[in-house]
């Protein structure tokens, strides 16, 4: 139950309030915005709604699935690595949604690859392919250290990327995780905030925060806005313009030019 027996409602409360099945489904169809709206109404409503989001923006619950200990171990590995979770799997956790065949996308600097690359293997995990593709993945880690000394002054914010992935069975069926460690050349914060191509997926998660860079744009207007474009990206931009359009945003850009 979610309040005290004792208190007098509607049928219609009755049901609302006393099943959390029927609670979950009811607010899921609502917008965020309208879930603010309706936390107005009256205090009883209020508590639920608290409960609400204590659990469906409850990042430990939404990464469970992903590892075999408990979420927590994994939020505290993103503070000693140093390493930010950024792109689409925070964009389904703040909008409620899932997207399929979704990887998980971390961004951290050289010094904490090893670490992570290793508690990924422990959790089941394994390193299948690199974009440096040097073997071994202690002797690529070494190697790709060398190569940022050499290449610091490369345009390139993104030095490497290291992809492991696990297949998880239920009784039911076989989920196929993916995993991608992308090493940057500068605070992983910074290059979320910077060197993304989009504003709607600048939203990221450190080990004790989620972030969300522009929640009114990206969640409750569905707009996408170009954040970064040059010559070398020009060419891919309609490819992710198209995948975002597939999940519900608008190009902003375009939108406001039109109008004018």
């Amino acid at each position: 139950m979610l309040v005290q027996p004792s208190l007098q409602l509607s049928r219609l409360e009755a049901t609302l309030l006393y099943s959390e099945t029927v609670l979950f489904r009811l607010l899921s169809f609502l917008s965020l915005q309208d879930i603010v709206v309706c936390s107005s109404l009256s205090s009883i409503i209020l508590n639920v709604i608290r409960y609400y989001k204590s659990v469906v923006w409850n990042p430990d619950v939404f990464f469970r699935p992903w590892f075999n200990v408990e979420p927590e171990i994994f939020r505290s590995t993103l503070n000693i690595c140093g390493a930010v979770v950024a792109g689409s799997q925070i964009n389904q956790f703040l909008d409620r949604t899932r997207y399929e065949n979704s990887d998980m996308d971390i961004f951290l600097r050289i010094g904490g690859l090893q670490r992570m690359g290793e508690w990924l293997a422990a959790q089941g995990y394994r390193f299948v392919s690199s974009s440096t593709s040097y073997g071994a993945f202690r002797r690529t880690v070494a190697r790709l250290s060398t190569r940022l000394v050499i290449a610091s002054a490369s345009n390139d914010t993104v030095k490497g990327v290291f992809n492991y992935e696990r297949y998880v069975a239920s009784t039911e069926v076989v989920y196929h995780q993916r995993i991608q460690l992308a090493v940057v050349n500068m605070n992983p914060i910074h290059h979320v905030l910077f060197d993304f191509h989009s504003t709607a997926v600048m939203n990221h998660m450190v080990s004790d925060a989620v972030v969300s860079v522009f929640p009114r744009s990206t969640f409750l207007l569905c707009k996408s806005y170009v954040s970064k474009s040059t010559p070398e990206t020009a060419e891919r931009s309609e490819q992710w313009r198209a995948k975002y359009r597939e999940r519900g945003w608008v190009d902003g850009l375009l939108a406001t030019v039109e109008r004018g």
